[in-house]
């Protein structure tokens, strides 16, 4: 990781002035000739990997990005050239006036974006030795909803809130909401050094877009945790509703059923499994191991409460699966 000096100070050395003057004493005048004042202008580029605006730690430089500068109010190239492996596109000698810089699309690949340039316009003056220039690359940034309707392949960045930690189920899922849904990830992986996330952490997601179980995913999920807040407020659903995630409008929702009758109960390795229903329908409810929860205390005929997030079954119904013991309460 390089970090991006030239990009965020000012040159100490001055370019100089120089000055000539030459007499013609045959024709009794002088002329005057000066050197054009010049500075350098530096554009570092760099990928935000984490999703957090911001050059940190966890994101890293680009190099091979075609960089240019345009003179300002037209389209015209006074210079161009490629970021080095530092992340760094430098030109020097750069006449005084008012330029745009601008990345070429086509150099930083397909998935890739020109997310911000923290001056796009710049004016050079007499004064200026080094202009330094930011560019930030970075994945498009989508809502859940419109993640959720991209064609697969598709890499982007989505922010949101956890609904349910990744360390809650063996197959490393968790689950997030903006205000526009909730969706599935999938092969999660966190950044840091964290083992573990909660519900109402405020997150920022790169992942691929896919699905599992028919159902919308973001897969190979890496999530950067910004803050912690309240645990969100789970749907209040009739089991018959769970059942069907409301024609999949739930799908990946965090939900909450109250005073189901269970019916019965089975083993299916390694999960355990209780049928219940409030009187509106059956709904599968599935405790994975890393719950530990004992097994007795759930028998036919007694009622409960639970919350957790509905996961597609794969076979056209959702089951509800509880992210720790404290869903469940037993009536």
């Amino acid at each position: 990781m390089r970090a991006f000096g030239l990009c965020r100070r000012r040159a100490a050395a001055a370019l100089g002035l120089a000055a000539g003057l030459a007499g013609c004493t045959n024709a009794g005048d002088s002329l005057g000739v000066t050197v054009e004042k010049t500075s350098a202008v530096t554009v570092g580029v760099y990928l935000d990997r984490d999703g957090s605006r911001t050059f940190t730690a966890l994101d890293t430089v680009f190099a091979g990005a075609r960089v240019a500068l345009l003179i300002r109010g037209s389209r015209d190239t006074l210079r161009a050239g490629s970021s080095a492996a530092s992340g760094v596109a430098r030109f020097d000698g750069v006449p005084v006036g008012e330029y745009t810089v601008a990345v070429a699309a086509a150099s930083i690949g397909d998935s890739i974006q020109v997310a911000a340039i923290d001056s796009t316009n710049i004016r050079l003056t007499a004064a200026d030795t080094n202009r330094g220039v930011l560019a930030r690359l970075a994945y498009p940034e989508v809502s859940i909803r419109q993640a959720r309707a991209l064609p697969l392949g598709r890499r982007v960045f989505v922010r949101g809130v956890i609904t349910a930690g990744v360390q809650s189920f063996r197959d490393t899922t968790s689950h997030m909401a903006d205000s526009s849904g909730q969706i599935r990830m999938t092969r999660v992986q966190l950044r840091g050094s964290l083992t573990g996330n909660n519900p109402g952490d405020s997150v920022s997601v790169l992942g691929i877009t896919s699905t599992r179980s028919g159902q919308p995913t973001l897969d190979l999920a890496l999530i950067s945790t910004f803050a912690n807040r309240p645990a969100p407020v789970p749907f209040a659903v009739s089991t018959a509703t769970a059942a069907s995630a409301s024609g999949g409008l739930l799908d990946a929702a965090l939900v909450q059923i109250t005073g189901a009758n269970i019916a019965d109960t089975a083993t299916v390795s390694p999960d355990f499994v209780i049928h219940a229903s409030d009187g509106s329908g059956a709904l599968t409810i599935v405790i994975d191991p890393t719950l530990n929860l004992p097994r007795t205390v759930f028998r036919p005929g007694f009622s409960l409460s639970a919350r957790g997030v509905l996961v597609p079954n794969g076979a056209g119904a959702w089951v509800l699966k509880p992210r720790n013991g404290g869903d469940i309460v037993l009536n």
